[in-house]
């Protein structure tokens, strides 16, 4: 059988051109171990670079990320490659997993440049969710709906998670296009930071730089009730007050940018 870790760098997707995300007819179960068979038809990221400390260079290690979706839901894999020792994991609270090893994505959902969803899963898979606006970072004040498992692996840590549609608010349809940004830290690694798509820092702001994903269409656009937002350490999220709009940022948004991406 064919995994993702026999998969050549040719046969990723392209960075310079909107990626086609498959649609699937059999969701996969969410516990972390990348066996279902959505992930052997879906959309596989590599060719990662360093970008901190490092400029746009080789990594140290290999990191491959696989997308699919179906009506409901937006799944997503990580399989991340380390020497089984050097893992930083914990088990920590819900957006307090900066401390550990992770891996990171910011998703544009309207494709505005503007602001995104952030999703971050430490190597157990636990969250941490919020929004990031450009020039204002990062706000982990919001708890969205979605499942996640991570499992430490002999050679690293695969992450499993499905976020459902219903939880985000975006366009979607043909033609549609949403930003995306994928990041891992190693921090034995003098906090190394890699990325999916090149960074330039002689450019201001990330979310001018993402890569971008399309296909995403006749999906559910049912929206979950809101709910006044509380204290979780569990796997599940939920959906807090929240508006994708420019007009809040936390007080902690400096700060939680530093642990991220500096």
């Amino acid at each position: 059988m064919t995994s993702a870790d026999d998969i050549p760098s040719s046969l990723y997707v392209k960075k310079n051109a909107p990626v086609n995300i498959p649609r699937m007819a059999t969701p996969p179960v969410i516990d972390g171990v990348l066996s279902d068979d959505v992930w052997k038809g879906a959309a596989v990221f590599g060719d990662f670079i360093q970008i901190q400390p490092g400029d746009n260079i080789a990594p140290k290690h290999p990191t491959e990320f696989m997308m699919a979706y179906d009506a409901k839901n937006l799944y997503f894999a990580f399989r991340v490659k380390q020497d089984k020792e050097t893992v930083r994991s914990s088990v920590s609270r819900r957006d307090n997993i900066f401390n550990d090893d992770y891996v990171l994505m910011y998703i544009d959902t309207f494709n505005d440049k503007r602001q995104a969803y952030i999703f971050a899963f430490n190597p157990l898979g636990i969250q941490g969710d919020g929004t990031v606006t450009e020039g204002r970072g990062e706000d982990f004040s919001i708890d969205l709906v979605f499942e996640s498992k991570g499992v430490l692996t002999e050679d690293g840590f695969t992450v499993e998670a499905a976020i459902p549609f219903k939880s985000l608010r975006y366009e979607a349809g043909k033609g549609k296009q949403w930003g995306l940004h994928i990041f891992r830290r190693v921090k034995y690694n003098n906090n190394e930071l890699d990325s999916w798509m090149p960074v330039s820092r002689s450019i201001n702001g990330m979310l001018g730089q993402t890569g971008h994903i399309t296909g995403l269409e006749e999906i559910s656009t049912t929206r979950q009730l809101e709910i006044n937002p509380s204290f979780t350490v569990s796997q599940t999220g939920r959906r807090s007050r929240y508006t994708f709009t420019t007009t809040r940022a936390a007080a902690t948004s400096t700060k939680a940018s530093k642990a991220i991406l500096a």
